[in-house]
């Protein structure tokens, strides 16, 4: 079964659990990335089974530079007003 989903999707992650599957499926290897809860109803799935090593590279990077900012986000909170 192959699922496309056209237009926007917009997940919170909020606190919820990040994990991995990997296995074999039908004979070929298979990669997701798992968002949400495994027991609940807010699970999100993403297969990365055929995505290339230089788009995982990206997704990556993209996460790293929201860490980045939301670290640089928590500084400035901190920092005492001045008037």
């Amino acid at each position: 079964m192959t699922a496309r989903i056209i237009g926007g999707l917009l997940y919170d992650l909020d606190d919820k659990p990040v994990d991995c599957e990997v296995g074999v499926v039908d004979g070929w290897p298979s990669q997701h990335l798992v968002l949400g809860d495994e027991q609940g109803s807010d699970k999100l799935s993403i297969s990365l089974s055929t995505t290339s090593v230089e788009r995982i590279d990206e997704l990556i990077d993209a996460l790293r530079y929201i860490r980045d900012l939301k670290i640089r986000q928590a500084q400035i909170k901190q920092l005492p007003e001045v008037a």
